[in-house]
């Protein structure tokens, strides 16, 4: 037994032990769900006396990387960091996420093998960990693999396993920053959002945290909106275009394509799957009014949090219906008025989208609703819609020709003033682009230029702005 124990303790090399597995008070929790109890023994390991020390050879090994050595039960392991912390992974998913070019085709990034052909029984026969990098042979592989066969993780692909972390500055649940009436957007010149790739990429950081952003020196062309677009992701083509023109016309379709005050609202919430991101550039806006506002929706849904936690709640189950109902077009759909997430690390309630287009509403009468909660219903949305005509919200400008805005459509809200016709000229050129797309851009921006969307020192501008007020962390 003591050969044993000396064998385990003279590296951060550990072979699985047969006779009893090892184990850990709390175990691994897998993503599935799966209890932690349930990947280890319930018996406490073995440790070795003082007196009961290996070899000199080993004695020395165990010093520098006993802190390190892996704990390893039938069917998971912890992996202990030098944050004193550990990272626990199950055998059948460490073995599914392996990537050696046995594994993955290392041009097209794609599968060799199917989830499914994992035996069920799958266990490491050797482990090697230096708190960095993770080394694994296994025993009962997939056929057809050989005993060479070793999965390489590093630390980082353990802590972070998706190609684009969601909690990273470029994942979906990333941090954002709210603001209102008194923040100063990031404005980029055309020339160096077309062809600056670092400045890009700092405009690209800057709409990922406040869904807004202004291009500015535009050359004077319809078919700019597109490349604007393009520079980002492709197109999201709808039954308006790929790209649309927002000015006015008789008998207009849209009340976009009228002189008349247009309220708060987010574009094609009766679609499947409503655009992530919208432009709009100004060619014309000589006309008297016409001046375009944006209010964060994340911020108004996080102070109404902050003041009325019950109707919060409230917005985050109801669902609203909308629709676009045309001889030619016919769509409908209906979303929570707030979709969120439970943060994995602070275990707060934080916002993904929020969905609200009260032009577009669809009638809700068949649905069977009792009457008390339809009141609370609309006594929450009544709240809501009051707080988003307050000022402190509201960025308002007048697009100049030449400029151009970019927003997150399900957080950024827009409205137009009305505008007199009779004055002057009012032409906008529009487009969309997916979220998918912006959040591939996000991710792709990051690793060329980490510098940017990690650097401490934006961080901590960040959080100055933050204690002057300009900005607030989403605390939703």
């Amino acid at each position: 037994m003591v050969r044993l124990l000396a064998t385990l303790l003279r590296s951060s090399r550990a072979t699985v032990p047969v006779a009893r597995p090892l184990c850990f008070r709390r175990g691994y929790s897998a993503a599935s769900g799966g209890s932690d109890d349930a990947c280890l023994s319930s018996k406490p390991v073995a440790v070795p006396k003082e007196d009961s020390a290996p070899s000199e050879e080993s004695s020395e090994s165990q010093i520098s990387k006993a802190p390190f050595t892996p704990t390893i039960g039938p069917q998971g392991m912890k992996l202990p960091t030098s944050s004193n912390r550990y990272i626990p992974a199950m055998h059948l998913l460490l073995r599914d996420g392996c990537k050696c070019p046995l594994c993955v085709n290392q041009h097209s990034k794609q599968r060799n093998f199917r989830m499914s052909d994992i035996p069920k029984n799958v266990k490491p026969r050797s482990v090697d960990w230096d708190g960095e990098t993770l080394k694994v042979k296994w025993e009962n592989d997939i056929p057809g693999f050989d005993e060479s066969h070793t999965s390489v993780y590093s630390h980082e692909e353990l802590k972070k396993p998706s190609a684009n972390y969601p909690y990273s500055p470029s994942g979906r649940r990333r941090k954002r920053q709210l603001w209102g009436s008194e923040h100063k957007h990031r404005w980029v010149t055309y020339e160096e959002y077309m062809n600056d790739e670092s400045t890009f990429s700092d405009a690209m950081r800057s709409l990922a945290r406040t869904g807004l952003l202004f291009v500015k020196g535009i050359p004077d062309s319809r078919e700019e909106v597109e490349k604007i677009a393009t520079r980002m992701g492709p197109l999201r083509n709808t039954f308006y275009g790929a790209t649309w023109d927002v000015r006015t016309v008789p008998e207009a379709k849209n009340v976009a394509y009228t002189n008349q005050y247009l309220g708060f609202h987010m574009d094609l919430m009766y679609m499947n799957e409503p655009p992530g991101f919208q432009l709009l550039h100004c060619l014309q806006n000589s006309c008297d009014g016409g001046e375009s506002l944006f209010a964060d929706s994340f911020a108004v849904a996080n102070q109404l949090r902050i003041d009325d936690r019950e109707a919060f709640v409230t917005l985050c189950n109801l669902r609203l219906s909308y629709e676009y109902n045309h001889a030619d077009h016919v769509y409908t759909n209906d979303w929570p008025v707030f979709q969120t997430y439970r943060d994995d690390k602070t275990k707060a309630t934080k916002l993904t989208h929020a969905n609200y287009s009260p032009p577009f509403q669809a009638p809700m009468f068949g649905k069977r609703r009792s009457f008390s909660p339809t009141v609370n219903d609309f006594e929450a949305l009544n709240k809501f819609a009051n707080m988003l005509e307050d000022k402190k919200y509201i960025f308002e400008l007048k697009l100049n020709p030449g400029e151009c805005v970019i927003f997150e459509n399900r957080r950024v809200l827009h409205a137009r003033r009305q505008f007199n016709t009779a004055t002057g000229q009012r032409w906008l050129a529009g487009a969309y682009v997916d979220e998918d797309a912006l959040l591939s851009q996000f991710a792709v921006m990051s690793r060329k230029y980490p510098e940017i969307w990690f650097n401490s020192k934006q961080q901590s501008k960040a959080e100055s702005q933050k204690e002057e007020g300009q900005i607030k962390e989403d605390e939703s």
